[in-house]
């Protein structure tokens, strides 16, 4: 290792609150100690990492508050301290800290608010790609359909909630009162931008999430098909799913191969 990679290392060491000698690299000078002055470091890096969870999680720290929301990020920070260049990834093991660690473990719903807002988040930055049109499978051969594969957008993110995570966020944003956090069923939905680019969040039934799951799969049509026996005739499967498929266009999740 170099001497700047070894000064660099030791640096960071100090930032996350590791055993670090850099101060023997310090000089001293003006009328703060060589400690007061790497502390100021050592704070601005806290407040910099505490800014970034708070914008990336606004409703969840409110729903937390600031006691809870200081406990979650200080507890964050000593656990998953930052190791990429990018602050983007930064929070993203928020959820399964939020799951596993105590006092928070023991409310599931605050686990599924930063999980959604992280899902919003990676629908937001997800790279764009043409949307399929209609024409597009107006073209395509009878004979074809079985092995069609139709494509979800890559913003297309879904999740399943037994907490009512997502009418919470929704209710904290319009300055609303939450609701029950626990729900009686499960809710199922889908995040993603939409033919104008808006990220949008719907919620969807249980079948529809079980057949975009398996478009993520890359399932061929004749196989959505054989997935819907056990709920509808067969003789009106193909309808259905047509139908489907013509509302995942107009919501902009469906691309051209």
């Amino acid at each position: 290792m170099s001497d700047l990679a070894k000064l660099q290392q030791q640096f960071m060491d100090l930032l996350q609150g590791e055993n670090s000698d850099i101060t023997e690299q310090i000089a001293q000078q003006g009328q703060l100690s060589t400690q007061q002055r790497l502390s100021i470091y050592q704070n601005a890096y806290k407040i910099r990492l505490r800014a970034v969870i708070e914008q990336d999680h606004q409703q969840l720290g409110i729903y937390l508050g600031d006691d809870l929301f200081e406990q979650m990020v200080d507890g964050y920070l000593a656990l998953y301290p930052s190791s990429h260049t990018s602050l983007r990834i930064f929070a993203d093991k928020l959820p399964d800290y939020l799951a596993t660690q105590t006092p928070f473990k023991n409310y599931p719903i605050l686990a599924d608010i930063a999980k959604f807002e992280r899902l919003l988040l990676s629908a937001f930055d997800a790279s764009d790609a043409a949307l399929l049109a209609v024409e597009s499978l107006e073209m395509v051969e009878p004979l074809a359909w079985p092995t069609l594969i139709l494509n979800l957008h890559p913003s297309a993110q879904l999740v399943k909630f037994s907490t009512s995570a997502v009418e919470s966020w929704q209710a904290i944003k319009e300055k609303q009162t939450p609701p029950d956090p626990q729900l009686s069923a499960l809710r199922f939905w889908v995040i993603a931008r939409d033919a104008d680019r808006r990220t949008q969040y719907v919620s969807v039934d249980e079948q529809e999430y079980r057949l975009l799951n398996l478009l993520k799969q890359k399932t061929p049509f004749a196989q959505l098909c054989q997935s819907c026996l056990n709920e509808l005739p067969g003789d009106k499967i193909a309808e259905f799913l047509i139908i489907k498929v013509n509302q995942w266009l107009e919501r902009g999740w469906l691309i051209s191969g």
